[in-house]
C-alpha cells in the first residue's frame, strides 16, 4: 500500500510538475519554480472568476424560469465533456507509452499497483479541474437560490471524473487500435483524430446556433441538458439528488461508476501486456530499397528535419495546429453547405467586418509549436549544439515550421472571408498582413520563452507540448497582445505596425540573447 501511494504521489506530482525545483539548492530552479507556479495561479483564478462571470449573469434567467439547479448541472456537463475530449488524445501515453515503464516494471512493485497508481493519478488530477469550474458555479448559485444538500453537493463532485475517464480511455484505446493497422501510424493517428474532432465539431453546430441573448442561452442550455440526460443518465441523478436526497439514485450514482473503474482496472491488468504490444506496434517495410542521398543547404535541411520532427508526433501536431485546423474547417462549411456561421458570431458583437481581424489575429496568436520546440529536443539537444551551424538558423528552422502551419491558414481563410465579407482592397491587403504579423511574433515568441524555460527531464512529451510553462506564458501574452490592441486603439494599421516592430525588437533578441543562452543550455 505505501509503495502504491508513493507511486501515485510521483504521478501526480509529475502531472503538474512539482517534483523539481522545491528542494533545489540553485536559486536559478527556485525561480523558475515561482514563477510557472504564479504563472499556474493566475491562469487558475482567471479562469475561475470568468466561470463565476457566467454564471452569475445566467443565475437570474434560470430561476426566472424556475430552474436553478439546471445551471449546476450545465457546468456539469461542461466538466464531462471537457474530460471525455482532452483525456481521449492522451490515454496512450498516460498507461501504455510512459517513458519510465521499463523502470517502474523491474522495480519490486506489483504491475496492478503501478496501472492503479496511473488511474488514480488521472482522477485526481481531473477532479481538480472539476474542482475549479464547479465551485464558482456553486458561489453564483448560493448567491441566488439556497442549495438543498451543500455536503451532498461536495459529495456529488468526487464522483464527476469517473465515468468521462473510462470513456476517453476506451475512445483513446480504440482510435489508437484503429491506428496501429495503418502502416503509416502517424497517418492513421491523424485521419482517426480529425474525424473524430470533425464528429464533435459537426454535433456542436447542429445543436444551436450562438447567441448573445442570456434568456435564449439558457433555453438552450435546459434543452441541452434535457438531450443529454437521455444519453448520459448521471445528468438526470445528479440534478435529483440535488433536489432531495434518495438512498436507491445514491446507490446507482455512486456503485456503478466505482463498479464499471473496477471492471476497467482489472480488464487493463489482465490483457495489458497483449493490449501494450497490440497498441505501440510498428511496421516495417520488407521492400526496402537505398536510393540516391539529396544534399542541401543547411537552412533547408534543418528545416526539412524539424518539419519531419512535427509532423512524426500527432499529439504535437493536433495539439499546436487545433486553431488552425478549426477555421479551416469553419472556411470549408461556410464554402460547401452554404452556412450563416458568420452571421452567427455577428450575434455576438457588432460588426462582423471589425471582428473578423481579431479571429483571425487571435487564430494566430494561439497556436505556436515553437514553444516547446527546444524542450523537445531532449537528450538529444547535445547533437544540435555541435553541428556546424549558427544557432541562429536552427531557430529559424523551427519558426519556419510554426509559420508552414499559419501561413497557408492565413492566406485561405483571410481570401474567403475577404470575399464573403466583400472587404474594401485596403482592408482585404491588411487582412493577409496583420495575422501575418502575428503569426511571426508567436513564432519568436514562443522560441524566446522556451529558451529561457526548458525543460527536458520530462517523462512524458505532452507534459512539453500541454503542461509546460513556455506554453501556459506564450497562450496567455499571445492571447493579450491581441486583446488589449484592439481593445484599446481604433486603428488596425496602428496595430499592425506596433506588432510589426515587435517581431524585428524579438527577432534581435533572439539573434544575439537567444544565441548565447542556447550555448548555455
Amino acid at each position: 500500500m505505501n509503495k502504491f501511494l508513493l507511486i501515485t504521489k510521483i504521478n501526480i506530482l509529475q502531472n503538474f510538475n512539482f517534483s523539481r525545483g522545491n528542494n533545489s539548492k540553485y536559486k536559478s530552479e527556485k525561480s523558475k519554480k515561482l514563477v510557472k507556479t504564479l504563472g499556474i495561479m493566475a491562469i487558475v483564478g482567471y479562469i475561475m472568476w470568468y466561470v463565476y462571470y457566467i454564471t452569475s449573469s445566467l443565475m437570474p434567467t434560470f430561476v426566472a424560469i424556475n430552474k436553478p439547479l439546471y445551471m449546476i448541472a450545465f457546468l456539469f456537463v461542461i466538466c464531462t465533456f471537457y474530460i471525455m475530449f482532452t483525456n481521449t488524445f492522451r490515454i496512450k501515453n498516460i498507461l501504455f507509452d510512459f517513458k519510465d515503464y521499463d523502470l517502474l516494471m523491474s522495480l519490486p512493485i506489483k504491475r496492478s499497483s503501478v496501472i492503479i497508481s496511473k488511474i488514480t493519478a488521472l482522477y485526481i488530477t481531473n477532479l481538480l479541474y472539476t474542482l475549479i469550474v464547479m465551485i464558482p458555479g456553486y458561489v453564483a448559485y448560493i448567491s441566488l437560490a439556497d442549495m438543498p444538500n451543500d455536503i451532498l453537493f461536495f459529495i456529488l463532485l468526487l464522483t464527476i471524473p469517473i465515468i468521462p475517464i473510462l470513456i476517453s480511455s476506451l475512445l483513446g484505446i480504440v482510435i489508437t487500435w484503429i491506428s496501429s493497422f495503418f502502416k503509416n501510424k502517424n497517418l492513421g493517428s491523424y485521419i482517426v483524430n480529425l474525424l473524430t474532432i470533425g464528429i464533435v465539431l459537426f454535433i456542436s453546430f447542429k445543436s444551436g446556433s450562438l447567441t448573445n441573448n442570456s434568456a435564449e442561452l439558457v433555453n438552450q442550455s435546459v434543452n441541452m441538458i434535457d438531450s443529454f440526460g437521455k444519453y448520459y443518465p448521471f445528468t438526470t441523478l445528479f440534478v435529483k439528488l440535488l433536489e432531495g436526497f434518495n438512498f436507491i439514485n445514491m446507490l446507482i450514482y455512486f456503485l456503478i461508476p466505482i463498479v464499471l473503474m473496477v471492471i476497467f482496472t482489472i480488464f487493463i491488468n489482465k490483457g495489458y501486456t497483449r493490449l501494450r504490444t497490440r497498441l505501440l506496434k510498428v511496421s516495417v517495410k520488407s521492400n526496402y530499397k537505398i536510393k540516391g542521398y539529396k544534399s542541401n543547404g543547411p537552412l533547408k535541411g534543418l528545416y526539412i528535419k524539424e518539419i519531419k520532427k512535427y509532423i512524426s508526433n500527432s499529439m504535437y501536431v493536433l495539439n499546436t495546429a487545433f486553431g488552425c485546423i478549426m477555421i479551416i474547417i469553419v472556411v470549408i462549411a461556410m464554402a460547401v453547405f452554404n452556412t450563416d456561421i458568420i452571421g452567427q458570431f455577428a450575434e455576438l458583437s457588432e460588426g462582423i467586418k471589425e471582428n473578423i481581424f481579431l479571429i483571425l489575429s487571435l487564430f494566430c496568436a494561439l497556436s505556436s509549436t515553437t514553444n516547446a520546440s527546444i524542450s523537445l529536443e531532449g537528450k538529444s539537444l547535445w547533437i544540435m549544439k555541435s553541428i556546424p551551424v549558427s544557432p541562429f538558423k536552427i531557430f529559424m528552422s523551427k519558426i519556419m515550421v510554426n509559420l508552414t502551419i499559419l501561413v497557408p491558414t492565413v492566406l485561405i481563410s483571410a481570401t474567403f472571408f475577404g470575399i464573403y465579407l466583400h472587404l474594401s482592397l485596403d482592408n482585404m491587403i491588411l487582412l493577409y498582413i496583420m495575422p501575418l504579423a502575428y503569426s511571426l511574433f508567436i513564432s519568436v515568441l514562443g522560441l524566446i520563452l522556451n529558451l529561457l524555460f526548458p525543460k527536458f527531464d520530462f517523462d512524458n512529451e505532452m507534459k512539453v507540448i500541454k503542461q509546460s510553462l513556455p506554453v501556459f506564458l506564450t497562450m496567455i501574452i499571445g492571447m493579450l497582445m491581441v486583446m488589449l490592441p484592439f481593445s484599446l486603439l481604433n486603428n488596425k494599421i496602428l496595430i499592425t505596425s506596433v506588432i510589426v516592430l515587435i517581431d524585428i525588437v524579438l527577432l534581435i533578441v533572439l539573434r544575439y540573447y537567444g544565441e548565447r543562452k542556447f550555448r548555455k543550455l
